[in-house]
């Protein structure tokens, strides 16, 4: 399978155009973890994203919350790979994985003379966060006691 079709399975890059896939998968490369392997944890300096093309992955965001499980056609590390902070949360292989990494500076040097490119990237990434949140927003249970009353 060629990194373009591999990517295009990927929900965060369904709709982008081939052009712009042939992009990022120039700068891409594929990996395989073994399970019980930790792919990042919570101080990693991690400023790359993971496309998940098998396997199943396990993120933790902090000691006592539950994990969230990511498997095949799914992204990890979205948003170190937009702010360079450290990953906060700990991704482990729960069972053999491939994937492939985008590192975003190597990115970035491709897409600078790509400017159409680099936003039609960029929005698709922006749009798969916005998703995430939504999502997470879904899920919070706020208690009531903790609500400051509307006036």
């Amino acid at each position: 399978m060629d990194a373009v079709h591999a990517l295009r399975q990927a929900f965060l890059f369904r709709n982008l155009p081939d052009p712009v896939l042939e992009l990022v998968a120039q700068t891409a490369e594929e990996i395989a973890i073994p399970p019980g392997e930790v792919l990042l944890s919570p101080l990693d300096d991690a400023d790359s994203l993971y496309v998940i093309r098998s396997g199943t992955l396990s993120m933790v965001p902090a000691e006592d919350a539950r994990p969230v499980l990511f498997g095949t056609g799914e992204t990890i590390g979205e948003a170190p790979f937009v702010d360079h902070e450290p990953a906060g949360v700990t991704v482990l292989a729960l069972e053999r994985a491939e994937l492939i990494v985008i590192r975003a500076t190597k990115l970035a040097d491709a897409l600078a003379a790509h400017p159409e490119a680099g936003f039609a990237f960029y929005r698709a990434l922006a749009g798969s966060l916005a998703g995430r949140l939504r999502r997470a927003a879904g899920m919070l249970v706020v208690h009531p006691d903790r609500c400051a009353p509307v006036t």
